[in-house]
């Protein structure tokens, strides 16, 4: 009888325990999961056309420039996830390193909009002795360490209804010469919802 008391104990137990994992599942799949992204490679123009939300043309006031286009992908599995456009605004090449970026995420779920403000971009040279350009060949430039911080502003698709955070950091190799061009180095992105 004993013996019988324990094992009902026991798959009582068991059951209770895997009712509460299964909660925890059930609610955890409900929360949106954040998206990280990275791209390494040479700097690429951004010749698509602007995006037509609101959002762009409020940030833009008809001040930005087009900057990048590069493909992203999944930092875990190496797996293409889409394409992002940039557009930059309040660069002063003789000021500090700092500027304000509009980013498209144009992905496979659907599109996310990220602005990190006037001048949520910075970035500052590294010391060329401890950390040289490796991969704009002969050409002379530095490496700059850097990245920004912003908003989510808008989306499609999977991500229509996405308000949060994103972050990007990044090393940039810019290449003052006509051989090759700037060269993106860990580009990392993580796009965090609320």
């Amino acid at each position: 009888m004993k013996l019988r008391f324990i094992a009902g104990l026991a798959i009582l137990s068991a059951g209770a325990l895997l009712s509460l994992s299964n909660v925890g599942i059930a609610s955890g799949s409900a929360t949106p999961q954040n998206v990280v992204l990275l791209y390494n490679g040479p700097a690429v123009p951004n010749t698509h056309a602007a995006p037509s939300t609101p959002a762009f043309t409020l940030w833009c006031n008809s001040t930005c420039v087009p900057s990048v286009s590069l493909p992203v992908a999944d930092p875990s599995t190496n797996k293409a996830e889409g394409t992002i456009y940039v557009w930059t605004k309040n660069f002063d090449p003789a000021g500090a390193l700092a500027f304000g970026e509009f980013i498209w995420f144009q992905l496979k779920s659907g599109d996310i909009y990220v602005d990190s403000g006037e001048n949520g971009t910075l970035g500052a040279a590294l010391d060329p002795s401890a950390r040289p350009p490796t991969h704009i060949g002969a050409d002379p430039g530095i490496v700059v360490a850097g990245g920004g911080d912003g908003m989510i502003v808008g989306g499609t698709g999977k991500y229509t209804k996405w308000t949060g955070t994103y972050t990007d950091r990044v090393f940039v190799e810019l290449s003052f010469g006509v051989t090759h061009p700037n060269y993106y180095d860990q580009l990392f992105f993580s796009i965090n919802p609320n």
